[in-house]
């Protein structure tokens, strides 16, 4: 009980109602034993007795429930503060999206259940902040991070891994129901101009992509940017699969 008094953990109401009338308990019972000893030892009749002990209660309650409430308070504010702090750092403040860091803890917690995992590109990026200016392609990138959101949100973990990359974790479903949502996510891109400072910007983006159940996150992660890569050198604006780059190159070896 000590502990539970004088180091709580309070998550929610529930919890705060608990800790304040575990305090108010304690601080009946050791007020009202102190009293007791005190009457039984100057003791004058059983009337004063009972006015003694039931004052006692009255303020002995009344006194320490007010306290610990404030205390108990406190204690889940500063609960509250640390969940909030935690989950500011690992969200992407510009688009809202899961940051690097909370992307790769969620690929390391689920690597043996990955089904599949993406990597995504604006084309040519730094030409648009070149034409147009910084606060553009910031922008740009949130325009399409609402692109991605909608049409990829539902399939996992969907982050923002770079300036102007994006990465995507999918536990589950069919693989070529993925493959197929980045394609249509890519002509998404490539047909709707960006409204930005009065004037339209057009981008388009490349992605690649790798699959593989028991593949460790790292490998994972190395195989979809590699596939990135191939996209990028095949001219952009396409989506390409680790699997066809592995299948092309045992095709050029044979």
């Amino acid at each position: 009980m000590l502990r539970s008094i004088f180091r709580p953990t309070i998550r929610d109401r529930r919890e705060l109602r608990r800790y304040v009338a575990t305090v108010a308990i304690a601080a009946l019972g050791a007020a009202l034993t102190a009293d007791v000893i005190n009457q039984l030892t100057f003791y004058v009749d059983l009337g004063t007795c009972l006015r003694s002990w039931l004052i006692t209660m009255i303020l002995a309650v009344g006194i320490s429930a007010p306290i610990a409430r404030a205390i108990g308070q406190a204690h889940l504010e500063l609960y509250f503060a640390k969940l909030e702090a935690d989950r500011l750092g690992r969200i992407d403040p510009l688009t809202g999206l899961a940051n690097r860091r909370a992307f790769t803890l969620a690929g390391e917690a689920r690597e043996l259940r990955i089904l599949a995992l993406a990597i995504a590109d604006i084309d040519r990026f730094k030409r648009v902040n070149d034409d147009h200016g910084h606060i553009a392609g910031d922008e740009v990138i949130k325009a399409i991070a609402d692109m991605m959101q909608r049409r990829l949100g539902s399939l996992g973990t969907l982050a923002r891994v770079g300036g102007e990359e994006f990465a995507l974790l999918c536990p589950g479903g069919s693989l070529d129901a993925i493959k197929a949502e980045l394609s249509r996510l890519r002509v998404d891109v490539e047909q709707t101009p960006i409204a930005v400072g009065g004037q339209l910007v057009r981008a388009t983006i490349s992605a690649g992509i790798a699959s593989g159940e028991g593949v460790p996150f790292k490998e994972l992660y190395a195989a979809a940017d590699k596939a990135l890569y191939v996209a990028k050198t095949r001219g952009r604006n396409q989506v390409v699969a680790y699997e066809e780059i592995e299948l092309s190159g045992a095709q050029d070896a044979a």
